[in-house]
């Protein structure tokens, strides 16, 4: 890839507004060495039996991409696709359909449903549009105009599109003609998941913080407080007909470590796996907060202990909702080093014997596989740069830098296929000192964090990993962020980077056979089905969802 100005997201170059909170949609995972984790089960295990709870459009339309990482298992893999290394270089530009509100992280920060002959998708100021799959043509829209942080995005199923529609807000609207049929609020701010759905459920959660609400009505605008003091990450159960509250779990413990009146976190930013067997929802969690520490709590003073369950995959029954085991792949963290990414489920072999495991990352820079059961780590493997992560502390009065940084490490979607873990890796660091450069509170630290990361000296890397032992089996470098996530479609990985390049590498060995470029950032991740691969990308008037289809007649626009 040749040298180029990196571009910037809107929030860069002018600071970040104090009343919106600047994380989640690109961000950070890298170990050199790695943490003792705490795994504790607080209910009886139980025997899995087979369900068929899954809703109808799912169901009906497996091959396509019917749930926001395709499958239950979250494995983002597609072998019902026609796209293969043979033919990879016949695709080009089908439709491009542009985006029209953009969040402080741009335009998109997740990927499409595909259901049929339709495609629905989301904006980052939480519009939402159902477009013809072949024209790129709008059926119907729903504008709401309200900015969020994200990774949001769309759910469909039961005959209705489901979405987070604000910075506090879930609604459900009418599959056919886009109207709302509910619209209900959560405690806490929202505006940063891509709901999942499931057994007459939606199933939606909360980062750590506040809503500002100012206005009536329509006219009513949403802000978010990042890591305001008391501010837990929320699970919940939504019914799917009324949007009726079924049940919700606080992921920070009562309390909240001592000092609620400053300390927050573990914030839920992706959908969880469900394990359709065994009835249950595997979640990864957030960060806790204040971090390091602000101005008279230096290096989390305010927080001790494990800060239970930041950090964390939890096992949560998809009935009551109730606690089946949690582990904490880093406890006590001082350093935005998030095991949030949604969760994948495999089977392997392991000793004669399938084993079914379900698979965390996140910011921390380590890939964890655990037994699905009991929650026993099956291997602990530690992916890109690592510099200081496992300090105790900053030394008053120094400055540290950190890798994984605050926009570092795995932070966005893995895939997982035939015995495979896949993943994109962010090299990037921050330099942090144990007040968090003179925070007054959370919302500053954080923002502090951001604000002196260097953008320009991101790189990254690709990785396979053996899904049995952890071992890694191969990696091929990238010069940009890969913030893209991957996905597998046969014996292709498809990733992207942040300058906008698309590309594709083969499965065995990571050699790169395809690449493409839209004019934009990219942060999202793509949605590939039969012979089309569709992805959004911009930060502002060129945000687009772009489809590349074979043999389409236009081009890819060429690498530059």
């Amino acid at each position: 890839m040749a040298d180029q100005q990196q571009a910037r997201p809107p929030w860069w170059e002018n600071g970040l507004d104090r009343r919106t909170f600047l994380k989640g949609s690109a961000g950070a995972m890298a170990a050199l060495t790695v943490a003792t984790g705490a795994t504790h089960v607080t209910a009886q295990e139980t025997t899995p039996t087979a369900t068929e709870a899954a809703p109808s459009e799912v169901t009906e339309h497996r091959a396509d991409w019917p749930l926001p990482n395709r499958d239950y298992a979250n494995t983002r893999a597609t072998t019902d696709a026609e796209i293969t290394a043979e033919n990879v270089g016949d695709l080009g530009t089908a439709w491009t359909f542009h985006l029209p509100g953009t969040g402080p992280y741009g335009a998109a920060a997740s990927n499409p449903i595909v259901i049929g002959d339709r495609v629905y998708v989301q904006d980052l100021a939480s519009n939402i549009f159902a477009l013809d799959f072949t024209t790129g043509e709008v059926i119907w829209e729903r504008r709401y105009d309200n900015t969020v942080v994200g990774p949001n995005g769309p759910a469909v199923d039961w005959g209705k599109v489901f979405a987070t529609v604000s910075a506090r807000d879930v609604a459900a609207l009418d599959l056919e003609t886009g109207e709302e049929i509910w619209r209900v609020p959560l405690d806490g701010a929202t505006g940063s998941i891509q709901p999942m759905v499931y057994d007459g459920h939606v199933y939606v959660s909360t980062l750590a913080g506040a809503v500002e609400v100012e206005g009536e009505g329509e006219d009513r605008e949403f802000a978010i407080r990042g890591y305001e003091g008391g501010h837990s990450g929320l699970a919940y159960a939504l019914d799917q007909e009324t949007g009726e509250v079924v049940w919700q779990f606080q992921t920070v413990e009562e309390g909240f470590w001592g000092a609620p009146e400053i300390n927050s976190g573990a914030g839920l930013w992706f959908p969880p796996a469900i394990d359709e067997d065994r009835g249950v929802a595997y979640y990864g969690t957030g960060n806790p907060a204040p971090f390091p520490g602000i101005i008279g709590w230096p290096n989390a003073s305010s927080r001790p202990g494990p800060n239970l369950y930041s950090n964390s995959l939890i096992a949560l029954d998809c009935e009551s909702g109730e606690l089946r085991w949690y582990h904490q792949a880093k406890p006590h963290d001082l350093f935005d080093l998030d095991f949030h990414l949604s969760p994948m489920l495999a089977t392997v072999e392991v000793d004669g014997e399938a084993r079914d495991l379900v698979i965390g990352s996140g910011k921390l820079g380590r890939i964890i596989a655990l037994d699905r059961e009991s929650g026993e780590v099956m291997w602990d493997t530690a992916v890109g740069e690592h510099e200081n992560d496992e300090l105790d502390g900053v030394p008053p009065g120094e400055t540290v830098e950190v890798l994984p940084g605050v926009l570092g490490g795995v932070e966005t979607p893995m895939a997982f296929a035939e015995g495979v873990v896949y993943a994109a890796v962010v090299n990037m660091a921050t330099p942090y000192t144990a007040t968090g450069h003179e925070a007054l509170d959370g919302t500053q630290a954080v923002q502090n964090a951001e604000r002196m990361t260097d953008l320009d000296t991101g790189t990254g890397e690709i990785v396979a990993l053996d899904a049995t032992s952890g071992e890694i089996l191969w990696s091929t470098s990238v010069e940009q962020p890969p913030f893209g996530g991957v996905t597998v479609v046969n014996d292709l990985v498809v990733a992207s980077t942040f300058d906008g390049a698309i590309f594709a590498l083969d499965r065995d060995g990571g050699e790169e056979v395809w690449r493409t470029q839209v004019e934009a950032p990219l942060i999202a991740w793509p949605a590939i089905v039969g012979d089309t691969l569709m992805v959004a990308s911009g930060a502002s008037d060129n945000a687009a969802l772009t489809a590349f289809r074979l043999g389409a007649e236009a081009e890819a626009t060429p690498a530059t």
